[in-house]
C-alpha cells in the first residue's frame, strides 16, 4: 500500500514480476467483496444517491464490444458520419435521445457524464459569445446547482455568478432579470452563460425553463449590450421527466435552450460512465480542433471514447425504449410514495416535499436541527442540506432538508427496512450529528465548573490538540478498528459533557522546579485520572506535561508523555515553543523546537539516532461535518539525517520531490476530503545519514548539486516565505541556511550531531506504559523536576543574530527519576 506509517503517500514502484493467477484472483474477489451489492440486506441502499443497478442488456452489450476496444473519437450525428459499427450505434441512440429531449434536429456525443457534458456546454456557449463580439462571458446559475457547473467556468477562465437560493428552490425569473439589469449598467458587451436545472440533485426539482427562455428571447429582441447563451443541465431528471411528466417543459421545444447533458448512467440504467451531450445544429464548430495526425476534426472535449458504451446505451434506448422506462419510472413514482409512508410513520411531525415528476423525496426531520444519527446517515448514505425554508410565522430561515432517490433497482423490502432503521434510531432522543442530546448551557452551568482562562490559554499554545477534540465514548481503542474505532472521528470534547475538569495543586516549596508560579492539574475524570484520554500538568503560561492513557499512548505520533515549554514563545520573537516527548518505559524520544506561531513553523527534531528539521511545518485541526474532526501535516520541506555509529561522512540516499515549492498550492485539503489521521503532505523529502563522530565540512553542492541538477532545493518557510534550504556539515554539527529567494531574509538551524545522545542520557521520566497505576503526584513531581532544564533548553535555542542553535546549555543538570521530590515511579 503506498500510504506511509507517517500519515503520508507515496509512489509504489511498478511490480517486475506478474502475480501468480490464484493470487491474482485473491485479491480481486477480496476487493470485489468490499463493493455493496444492489440486493443484499445488510449492505448500505444509497438511498441519497441518484445510482442505480445496471440493466442487464447494457451490461451485455458493453461485454459483446469491449474485446474488439472499438474508439467512437469524433461526432457521428452529422449527415453521412457515423455509418458503421459502434459509430452507428452511438448516432442512432444519441439522435433518438434528441428526439426524446424535444429536438427537431441537434449534434451531440457521448461523454463520461454530466460533468464533462456542462463543461462542453459551456465552452461551446463561451466560443459563441466571443464569436458574437463579447469581450467578457460570465455564468449565471442557481446557488443550488450542481457544483460541476462552478467546476466548468474555472477550467475555462469564466466569472461564475451563484444567485441566492430562496425559497422556492429554483432558478427565478425575476432574479435573472435582476441580475441582467445590473450587467447592463456595466455599460460593456457582456456574454451570459444561463445554466438551467431539470432536476436538482438535492431537491429533484426543475427550474421554469420554459419562463427563462422567454426572457433570453425578449432580452434578445430588445436593444441590449448583453448576448445570451442557454445551457441546462439534465443529468437528474432527464432520463425521467419525459415518462413520468412529459409536459415539464425542460427540454429543446424552448427556443432559448441551446445545449443540454443527460446522465443515463444515473436514472438511465446505463453502467459508469455514460452521459450525453446535446446542442443546436450550428453549435458544436464553437468547439472545433483540428486534428491533422489523426485526419479529423476533433469536437469533444475528451477526444477517445469507448465504443463499447454507445452499444451499451444503444440497447437500452431500443431494447426498453419508452415502454420500458416508463414503467420503470412509474414504478419508483410508487415506491416513492410508500418510502414517504414509513417516514410518516417514524416521525409523523416531518415535512413531506415530493419533487413533480421525479423519484426524490425531500424531508425535513422533526429532530432537533433536522439532524439523523450519524449510523443511519453513514449506512444509507444520506446527505443533508441547509435549504431556505418558509417557517409557520412566515420568516425565511435555514433548515436541514435529507433528498431521497428511489431508484430502479430499490424494492418494497428496502423501502420497509428503512423504515423500521428508522423508527428505531428516532426512539431515542439525538442531538446534532447523531450525538446524545447535549447539554444545555444552563445545565452545564450547575454541573460542571467554570473552564479556568488559564486552561484557555494553555488551549491556544499548546502544540496537541487532545484538549479541544476526543474519539466519542465506545469509540476509543483503535485495536478496535475498523469496527467501533474510526482514524477520523472526533468530536468536541465540551458536547460530549466532557470538559475538562481542572485543580490546583499545592504549592511546591521548590520555586525553581514549580517555574514561579502555581499548578494547575487537568484531566476529564479525576476519579480516573490516566483512563481518559489524558492527565495533565499546567503552570499557566509557562509549560505543561502530559500523560495519554493506554488507547492514546497506541496512536500517538509523539510518545506516551510530552512536555510543553512555551513560556515567552508568544511575547519575545524567535522564542521557540520545545516539547520534550518521552516514551511509554520513561526514555527519551525527541525534542521538538518550533519557530513561529501555533499552527505554522520552522521546526527541528532532535531523537537519538536522527535530526529532523522541517521547514514551513503547518499543523491543523479541520472540522469535517459539525464537530467531527480530522487532522492535517503540511510540510514544505523535511530533511531526514539518520545518524550512524562512528565517523562515516554525510551521504544523501535520497531526495523525494512530489511538487514544487514555487508554485502556489492550497496547504490542506478542502474539509469533505478527509477521510483519515493523520493527513500529510511534504512539497520535498531529502535523507542523508552521516556517523555521529563526523567532524569534517561537506558543503551544500557537495551534498545535492548532482540530485537537483544544479538547481536550488526550495522550500516555503515559515519566517521567510519561499527560500534557498542550504544543509551543510561542520564541526560536528549539521547547520541548514534558509535564504529569502525574493528578499534579503535569512537564518540557519545549527544542531550537534551529539545532542540526541545527550538528552536521552539526562531527559530521563518516568514509566507511564500502565498509567493507570499512575498517581497524580508522580506525574507533578516529574514536571517539576523536568521543567527547569526544559526551559534552559529553550533558551538556550533563542535565535541569536539569525543563528538558531539548540544545543544542550552549560550548568544544566538532567530530569532523572529517581531525583524527582515525592516520586513512587
Amino acid at each position: 500500500m503506498p500510504d506511509l506509517h507517517d500519515g503520508s503517500t507515496e509512489c509504489d514502484p511498478f511490480p517486475e514480476t506478474a502475480l501468480p493467477t490464484d493470487e491474482l484472483a485473491a485479491v480481486l474477489a477480496d476487493r470485489l467483496a468490499e463493493v455493496p451489492e444492489w440486493r443484499s440486506a445488510k449492505d448500505p441502499v444509497r438511498l441519497g444517491f441518484a445510482m442505480s443497478e445496471p440493466h442487464p442488456l447494457a451490461l451485455h452489450a458493453a461485454g459483446m464490444f469491449a474485446a474488439r476496444n472499438p474508439n467512437n473519437v469524433g461526432v457521428h450525428t452529422r449527415f453521412g458520419d457515423g455509418v458503421r459499427g459502434t459509430r452507428r450505434l452511438e448516432r442512432e441512440a444519441v439522435l433518438a435521445l434528441g428526439g426524446l429531449m424535444r429536438a427537431d434536429s441537434a449534434d451531440g456525443y457521448l461523454t463520461s457524464g454530466a460533468n464533462e457534458g456542462t463543461l462542453a456546454g459551456l465552452r461551446v456557449g463561451r466560443n459563441a459569445l466571443r464569436a458574437a463580439g463579447c469581450r467578457r462571458v460570465l455564468v449565471i446559475a442557481s446557488a443550488l446547482t450542481h457544483h460541476s457547473v462552478a467546476k466548468a467556468a474555472e477550467i475555462l477562465d469564466l466569472g461564475f455568478k451563484a444567485l441566492p437560493a430562496k425559497p422556492s428552490w429554483v432558478l427565478e425569473p425575476a432574479a435573472l432579470e435582476e441580475a441582467f439589469d445590473a450587467l447592463e449598467a456595466d455599460g460593456e458587451d457582456t456574454g451570459v452563460i444561463v445554466v438551467s436545472t431539470a432536476g436538482y440533485y438535492n431537491t429533484g426539482l426543475t427550474d421554469p425553463v420554459d419562463r427563462i427562455s422567454a426572457l433570453l428571447g425578449r432580452r434578445t429582441d430588445a436593444p441590449s449590450r448583453l448576448r445570451f447563451f442557454h445551457h441546462v443541465d439534465a443529468a437528474h431528471g432527464g432520463m425521467i421527466l419525459p415518462f413520468t411528466a412529459p409536459d415539464i417543459p425542460f427540454d429543446f421545444r424552448n427556443r432559448f435552450v441551446h445545449s443540454m447533458v443527460l446522465d443515463p448512467h444515473k436514472s438511465g440504467l446505463m453502467p459508469y460512465s455514460c452521459g450525453v451531450f446535446l446542442c443546436r445544429k450550428g453549435l458544436l464548430g464553437h468547439g472545433a480542433i483540428s486534428a491533422p495526425m489523426s485526419g479529423f476534426v476533433d469536437e469533444t472535449v475528451t477526444g477517445s471514447r469507448s465504443g463499447a458504451t454507445a452499444a451499451a446505451l444503444w440497447s437500452l434506448v431500443f431494447g426498453l425504449a419508452a415502454e420500458g422506462y416508463r414503467e420503470t419510472f412509474r414504478g419508483c413514482l410508487d415506491l416513492r410514495g410508500r418510502l414517504g409512508d414509513v417516514i410518516l410513520a417514524a416521525d409523523p411531525d416531518a415535512v413531506l416535499l415530493p419533487s413533480p415528476g421525479n423519484t426524490v423525496l425531500v424531508v425535513g426531520f422533526s429532530t432537533e436541527g433536522g439532524h439523523l444519527p450519524g449510523a443511519l446517515r453513514e449506512h444509507y448514505r444520506l446527505v443533508g442540506n441547509a435549504l431556505p425554508w418558509t417557517d409557520a410565522q412566515g420568516r425565511v430561515t435555514d433548515r436541514l432538508f435529507h433528498h431521497f432517490y428511489v431508484m430502479p433497482h430499490m424494492t418494497v423490502s428496502h423501502v420497509d427496512g428503512f423504515g423500521a432503521d428508522l423508527a428505531a434510531a428516532l426512539a431515542a432522543p439525538v442531538g446534532p450529528e447523531g450525538r446524545p442530546a447535549p447539554v444545555t448551557e444552563a445545565e452545564r452551568a450547575t454541573t460542571e465548573p467554570p473552564v479556568p482562562a488559564e486552561l484557555k490559554h494553555l488551549r491556544g499554545t499548546s502544540a496537541c490538540l487532545r484538549h479541544l477534540v476526543v474519539h466519542p465514548p465506545q469509540r476509543r481503542d483503535p485495536d478496535d478498528y475498523p469496527h467501533a474505532y474510526s482514524f477520523h472521528t472526533f468530536r468536541n470534547r465540551a458536547e460530549l459533557g466532557e470538559q475538562l475538569r481542572v485543580e490546583t495543586w499545592p504549592p511546591s516549596t521548590d520555586t525553581e522546579a514549580q517555574g514561579g508560579g502555581e499548578l494547575l492539574v487537568y484531566a476529564p475524570d479525576f476519579d480516573a485520572p490516566f483512563a481518559n484520554e489524558l492527565f495533565g500538568v499546567l503552570s499557566p503560561r509557562k509549560f505543561s506535561l502530559e500523560v495519554l492513557d493506554r488507547n492514546q499512548q497506541k496512536l500517538s505520533l509523539v510518545g506516551a508523555a510530552h512536555l510543553s515549554v512555551f513560556e515567552d514563545a508568544d511575547e519575545r520573537p524567535h522564542t521557540p515553543v520545545l516539547l520534550a516527548n518521552f516514551h511509554g518505559d520513561g526514555g527519551f524520544r525527541s525534542a521538538e523546537y518550533k519557530w513561529g506561531d501555533r499552527w505554522h513553523a520552522d521546526e527541528l527534531q532532535v531523537f537519538e539516532d536522527s535530526l529532523v528539521v522541517k521547514v514551513g511545518k503547518d499543523a491543523r485541526s479541520i472540522r469535517r461535518t459539525g464537530d467531527d474532526y480530522s487532522f492535517s501535516i503540511d510540510t514544505s520541506l523535511e530533511l531526514r539525517v539518520t545518524l550512524t555509529d562512528g565517523d562515516a561522512p554525510p551521504r544523501l540516499e535520497r531526495v523525494a520531490q512530489h511538487t514544487d515549492p514555487a508554485l502556489p498550492r492550497r496547504r490542506h485539503l478542502l474539509r469533505g476530503q478527509y477521510q483519515r489521521f493523520p493527513n500529510r503532505f511534504f512539497d520535498v523529502i531529502v535523507s542523508l545519514t552521516v556517523g555521529r563522530g563526523f567532524t569534517g565540512t561537506v558543503g551544500t553542492d557537495d551534498l545535492l548539486a548532482e540530485a537537483l541538477q544544479g538547481g536550488p532545493l526550495l522550500a516555503r518557510s515559515a519566517d521567510l516565505g519561499l527560500a534557498r534550504v542550504l544543509p551543510r556539515f561542520a564541526e560536528g554539527r549539521l547547520v541548514t541556511g534558509l535564504e529569502e529567494v525574493r528578499g534579503e531574509g535569512s537564518y540557519e538551524m545549527s544542531v550537534d550531531l551529539g545532542l540526541g545522545a545527550r538528552l536521552r542520557r539526562e531527559l530521563e521520566g518516568i514509566d507511564v506504559t500502565e498509567p493507570e497505576n499512575l498517581e497524580p503526584r508522580d506525574v507533578v513531581a516529574w514536571a517539576e523536576r523536568l521543567h527547569p532544564v526544559a526551559r534552559r533548553l529553550q533558551l538556550a535555542a533563542v535565535d541569536r543574530d539569525g543563528v538558531r542553535h539548540p544545543h544542550w546549555p552549560t550548568g544544566a543538570s538532567g530530569g532523572k527519576a529517581s531525583a524527582v521530590r515525592g516520586s513512587t515511579a
